[in-house]
């Protein structure tokens, strides 16, 4: 960021301060002096540069060139003729007419004027060549001493092994790292959209379709923020994972969090949901702009809980009016409707979220008949966590086999709370991600296509 500011700065242009997140900076210049004719008609440029930490030594800075029109009054000016001329200078005098245009801006230049929000790829590659460009340091002192590198904690096989590919920064939208299209997404994909996925925890496949989602909406050009039901105390770990090689001891460092160390594990850390985290990790390093939010608390319960969850997406919804969210958690929290079968005057999450952003859309997972992780009530009223069989309720159900997609309702929000449904396929438990045995199949794929995640009971809600 410092070189692309120094780019700028050379061409006279100063910049104001903007608010930045951990592992992104945002830099807005100043409006430059336009060049005019004697009608005062003209074009006034400013630049936006975002960069956006990936790896550890790995960062992606895009550049924006934002322009607006800037009208005078040529009353004064007598004749046609003159004004004619005028205008002939001043479209002359318009740097992108004299560059020349490139056949995929051409015709919306000329069609439409004066162009709102374009990525500045001329200075984008005037920064790579200063960046990447410069002599080499050649090594010749003997005393350069390696850096040690943490040993891995556990089995080789436990590992996930995405860390040992290079990143695919030049895949294709259709490319095996988003996996299957989620069919329905596109439609649904706009800046400033939110997507409250609900799901009964436990299962491969959820998971695995949510980063098929977030890849193909960051594969469409949007910024991504994808929301975990993980305690916010976990945040800070995460980041320094998304900013990791991935390797077996960022891993174990992950996995050292309290969160994934409970006495009683349910689906929320499941060897999917850490095999998403990581999978959100691999797209970062290959040049998507996706976030990962954890926005859960361990401190609160019932409405006081859910109340907490919508203030965390509002709040950064109103720092944040561009980004696309995608937001995972029980489906019980993503209801729109107040009430729930256990308590009337329940307010959950999505209500919450619904008044305050009347476009957001709430799905709930459709499936078909399989298994997932959970934890549950035995004979004696003690906790029980292990693999149960998860049959879909007749609202959700659908056969096996078919490809995922979203189904949005006719009439708007259903009986139940909802706006539509997401399928995700049949079902298949993830473990939890310490257990010795959770290894899943998938996991063991090097590449970093969907990976399975974790399924979902049907006729129970997750509270």
């Amino acid at each position: 960021m410092a070189a692309a500011q120094q780019l700028l700065q050379e061409r006279g242009f100063t910049f104001e301060p903007m608010e930045s997140e951990k592992n992104e900076t945002r830099l807005l210049s100043s409006w430059d002096t336009p060049s005019t004719g004697v009608s005062r008609n003209g074009k006034l440029t400013r630049y936006l540069m975002v960069g956006l930490q990936v790896a550890p030594k790995q960062s992606v800075v895009r550049i924006f060139r934002l322009s607006r029109a800037m009208v005078g009054n040529d009353v004064e000016i007598a004749t046609l003729n003159d004004k004619m001329k005028l205008e002939a200078q001043e479209q002359n005098a318009d740097p992108i007419r004299n560059k020349g245009l490139s056949f995929q801006t051409e015709r919306v230049a000329e069609t439409r004027g004066v162009m709102n929000g374009i990525r500045a790829t001329d200075l984008e590659n005037e920064l790579t060549l200063r960046l990447e460009s410069g002599a080499s340091i050649e090594l010749v002192a003997g005393n350069i001493k390696s850096e040690d590198k943490k040993p891995a904690r556990r089995g080789e096989d436990f590992y996930l092994q995405r860390w040992k590919q290079q990143p695919e920064g030049n895949a294709p939208v259709a490319s095996a790292r988003c996996g299957t299209e989620v069919r329905g997404l596109r439609k649904l994909l706009r800046p400033g959209q939110t997507l409250l996925i609900g799901e009964q925890l436990g299962s491969e496949q959820l998971p695995a379709i949510v980063g098929d989602m977030v890849c193909q909406a960051a594969e469409s050009g949007h910024i991504v923020t994808l929301g975990l039901s993980i305690p916010r105390l976990e945040q800070e770990r995460l980041d320094r994972y998304l900013t990791s090689a991935g390797g077996p001891a960022d891993q174990d460092e992950l996995l050292d969090g309290d969160f994934w160390r409970r006495p009683y594990q349910d689906g929320r850390s499941s060897r999917a949901v850490m095999d998403l985290i990581d999978r959100v990790r691999a797209l970062r390093a290959s040049g998507l702009i996706i976030h990962l939010v954890a926005y859960d608390t361990d401190l609160l319960k019932g409405n006081e809980r859910d109340a907490a969850f919508a203030d965390v997406w509002m709040k950064r919804r109103a720092a944040r009016p561009e980004e696309v969210f995608i937001v995972v958690s029980g489906n019980a929290h993503v209801n729109v409707s107040r009430g729930s079968q256990w308590d009337s005057g329940y307010e959950p999450m999505g209500w919450h979220m619904l008044k305050a952003d009347p476009t957001l859309k709430a799905l709930d997972m459709s499936f078909a008949q399989g298994t997932r992780w959970a934890c549950d009530l035995n004979a004696e009223s003690n906790l029980d966590c292990r693999v149960y069989g998860s049959t879909p309720s007749q609202l959700v159900a659908k056969v096996k086999g078919l490809s995922p997609h979203i189904e949005l309702f006719e009439g708007g929000v259903s009986l139940e709370g909802y706006h539509g449904l997401l399928y995700v396929g049949e079902l298949s438990a993830s473990p939890p991600a310490t257990a010795p045995n959770a290894i899943p199949v998938r996991s063991q794929d090097t590449t970093p296509s969907s990976p399975t995640a974790p399924p979902r009971p049907p006729a129970r809600l997750n509270r």
